[in-house]
């Protein structure tokens, strides 16, 4: 299990992923390391300290369609998703099925009592569905339309059939430069 990582090497993390833009020695110095030509890359290769250069690299560089999607995750987020009831009634968290899923930000607590019980929480779901809601302009009136295919397909139907009316009223100039003076060809 890695430790958790000291103040300085937060800062070291920080400073390495922003404003030092990846220079080792630059992060050491600005978190106030004292020999920071010599530390900075000797930090970045420590496994903590490059699991949260990693973690913080990826969150970062997260697409918004992708955030979107872990707030929508978090929205309808079931806690039954997690558990499994055992014939006694009593229930464990399936990890297993979490990391499988990839649903890991969807927990924000997970604690395990000393009598083996387990207490899991999940991310609130009613910030993420106001965070949803004022994405799509749900609060001001503004909601975007949602079409169904029913409709779609009714107003090409009516469009397709506005287009044959107009060409039978008035047909196009070719159609009457084919058909001469004379008339049509029999």
């Amino acid at each position: 299990m890695m430790r958790p990582l000291s103040y300085r090497q937060r800062l070291f993390v920080e400073y390495y992923v922003g404003e030092s833009a990846g220079s080792a020695a630059d992060a050491a110095r600005r978190a106030g390391y004292r020999w920071p030509e010599k530390l900075g890359p000797r930090l970045v290769k420590q496994s903590e300290v490059r699991a949260a250069i990693d973690a913080r690299v990826e969150t970062a560089a997260m697409a918004a369609n992708e955030v979107l999607a872990r707030v929508a995750d978090v929205a309808s987020s079931d806690l039954l998703n997690f558990i499994d009831v055992d014939s006694n009634g009593g229930c464990k968290v399936n990890m297993k099925l979490v990391k499988r899923l990839g649903l890991g930000h969807l927990i924000k607590r997970l604690r395990i009592n000393k009598d083996g019980t387990q207490n899991i929480e999940l991310e609130a779901r009613f910030p993420a569905l106001v965070k949803l809601g004022e994405h799509y302009n749900l609060w001001k009136g503004e909601a975007q339309s949602q079409l169904t295919l029913v409709e779609l397909a009714k107003g090409l139907k009516e469009q397709y059939e506005q287009l044959e009316r107009e060409e039978r009223d008035d047909p196009p100039a070719e159609a009457e430069a084919l058909l001469g003076p004379t008339g049509a060809v029999q």
